[in-house]
């Protein structure tokens, strides 16, 4: 009955990212076996695959044009970052400017034009990663730019990369701080970033991904903003 257990936990975990998955593993304590589930294990797995199947295949909204990931910046990057920030700002009033700076390489999948699936999403973002609010230091902008220089484009909001310079126009003189939305894996220097290091943050529990879905919903047609915000 464990063992059985195993492989229903295992298997509808794995059916999330793939549909048609059928296991092909045995789990020993020396080894990983190959070998193929008799019909009795396939049949306690089936109502999981089904209604996971059912729960991935529901609509959540339409792509006017085929969004895809491509550096310096696309309209999908633009598209994530907008709405990470929007989400955030929304009814909010706050001294200081806020943007948003997530990684090209934490999105995984380009969005065909039409239908826009529960799957799509998870594709596009596999992870969970957390939003987190970053309070920096004016002073430390250079090394993003220097970052975004190295990098050649990731998705930013609110702001502007022009000619190695961070362009961010709520930003006046008398700021010594503003405010970064990004992920809990970017806040801890992931993918480099190492500039968010040390710095006072506010975590929230928001997962990254249902912000992309929750803000998709909300919009139904996805409204893009075509703004070339990477410029040599």
């Amino acid at each position: 009955m464990k063992s059985n257990l195993w492989y229903i936990i295992v298997g509808a975990s794995l059916m999330a990212c793939s549909a048609h998955f059928t296991p092909t593993f045995r789990i020993s304590h020396q080894s990983v076996v190959e070998t193929t589930p008799d019909s009795s294990l396939l049949k306690q797995l089936q109502p999981y695959r089904d209604t996971l199947v059912q729960e991935f295949s529901a609509y959540v909204a339409t792509a006017p044009v085929n969004l895809v990931i491509s550096r310096p910046g696309s309209n999908l990057m633009n598209w994530c970052a907008d709405a990470v920030l929007s989400s955030q700002t929304a009814n909010k009033r706050l001294s200081e400017p806020v943007i948003c700076l997530l990684n090209t390489g934490g999105l995984r999948s380009s969005f065909g034009a039409g239908k826009l699936t529960l799957a799509d999403f998870y594709k596009l973002m596999p992870f969970d990663n957390r939003v987190v609010w970053i309070h920096l230091p004016v002073a430390k902008i250079p090394e993003i730019e220097n970052y975004l220089k190295q990098s050649g484009g990731e998705p930013i909001a609110n702001c502007t990369y022009k000619n190695g310079k961070l362009d961010i126009p709520s930003l006046l003189p008398s700021h010594q701080y503003i405010w970064v939305l990004t992920t809990d894996f970017l806040a801890n220097g992931g993918d480099k970033m190492s500039f968010f290091l040390g710095l006072e943050k506010e975590e929230t529990t928001l997962l990254l991904r249902d912000i992309l879905i929750t803000t998709a919903y909300q919009q139904d047609t996805l409204l893009l903003d075509p703004q070339v915000r990477y410029i040599r």
